[in-house]
């Protein structure tokens, strides 16, 4: 079995949380505009909806993955060198 330096982990486990932090944000973004069409085309219950869901992807890829994950793990490993 290969033997993997632990910089190496930690380097791919921050890759991979910065990577689901910009596709949640993503998801996020699109669907705020989903629901801001939606509102603007009359449909309020899908409208709301699409809001609710945007925010709460934008919550999850901000701050429960961005502050919470990514930015500890980053100074973590920024410290370690």
């Amino acid at each position: 079995m290969v033997d993997v330096p632990a910089v190496a982990v930690e380097l791919i486990e921050l890759l991979a949380v910065v990577a689901g932090a910009g596709a949640a944000s993503a998801i996020g973004v699109v669907l705020e505009r989903v629901g801001l069409d939606a509102v603007t085309g009359g449909d309020l219950v899908l409208g709301a909806w699409a809001v609710g869901m945007g925010l709460l992807a934008l919550y999850v890829g901000v701050v429960a993955l961005g502050y919470e994950q990514a930015l500890p793990r980053l100074r973590r490993l920024a410290a370690s060198e």
